[in-house]
């Protein structure tokens, strides 16, 4: 249920000094000016700080002992390589306990800055046929985005989180993996903790302790929220809700007034019940089932 994740806290004189023991840590400085120094890839300088990793999770440390740790805790747990089978509360306990024996930090204590909460999915038709007709998110178009290490993927961003959806394995079967499943990936990048405030969540451990009860609740409501154009329409009926599955249709209703999308919201829902097979549906029944099993 966790993925990514960003964390932060500050550390005095002898952990870092216990830190630097357990990891190695890497900066930069001015060869010219001997200075101590760090500049981003675009160019523009920062306050220093050294970088070090254990796997596939980094941790950066500045001036005064703050220090950030980002990274995949579902990869952490499979050793830094691969992020697609289940992963609970059961094991993100495991994965934070190697953490902690790697780095000795205290992490449990660490703030919460950010992070994804998704499920894997084993869905009803392809996960192409499902995310090429997902077109908007409370009226937000998905774009197509791409990265390294998720691949090609759909995002819906918006103030306080983003919505990602995508076919987990085409990534990781270019990378050698026989999966033999298809695997839907649907999850939320929470940037602003004022999400998950109202689950009392400011620390690691508050996340960990609450992961169930947030996942059930903010995936299936999301996820009902999401615009699908369900591909298994019968001819009769794609014929005359062929202008829906355009969205640039959704995008120039959606600019103008309320009234006028949820006419036509209602209106393909109302055309898809019954004449589809209800993948809407059968995906949130997927997920229900499968963040169960999980607890």
């Amino acid at each position: 249920m966790i993925d990514f994740i960003k964390l932060s806290s500050r550390l005095n004189s002898t952990q870092v000094d216990d830190l630097k023991n357990r990891i190695d840590f890497n900066g930069s400085y001015n060869e010219s000016t001997g200075e101590l120094e760090t500049i981003l890839p675009n160019g523009k300088k920062v306050s220093y700080r050294t970088t070090g990793w254990t796997k596939n999770m980094k941790l950066v440390l500045f001036p005064k002992g703050y220090i950030e740790l980002a990274g995949s805790l579902h990869k952490y747990y499979n050793d830094g390589k691969h992020n697609y089978n289940q992963f609970g509360r059961k094991e993100a306990e495991t994965a934070l306990k190697r953490l902690i024996g790697a780095t000795g930090l205290e992490l449990p204590l660490f703030k919460v800055d950010s992070v994804e909460v998704g499920v894997n999915l084993m869905p009803p038709i392809t996960s192409k046929d499902i995310i090429n007709n997902a077109l908007m998110y409370k009226r937000k178009p998905f774009e197509a985005k791409y990265c390294t290490d998720e691949g090609n993927y759909r995002q819906a961003v918006l103030s306080e989180y983003w919505v990602k959806l995508y076919n987990k394995i085409l990534h990781y079967e270019k990378q050698g993996y026989d999966i033999g499943h298809e695997i839907l990936r649907f999850e939320l990048k929470i940037n602003k903790m004022r999400v998950l405030a109202k689950y009392r969540v400011f620390t690691l451990e508050d996340l960990i302790d609450n992961i169930e009860d947030i996942a059930s609740d903010l995936l299936p409501k999301a996820w009902k929220e999401v615009l699908l154009y369900d591909p298994t329409m019968n001819k009769q009926t794609k014929e005359k809700t062929i202008k829906y599955v355009n969205v640039n249709f959704w995008r120039e209703i959606a600019g103008k007034n309320n009234r006028s999308f949820n006419y036509h919201h209602r209106k393909l829902y109302r055309m898809m019940e019954g004449n589809t097979c209800a993948i809407q549906a059968q995906v949130e029944d997927l997920m229900l089932e499968t963040l169960d099993g999980l607890v």
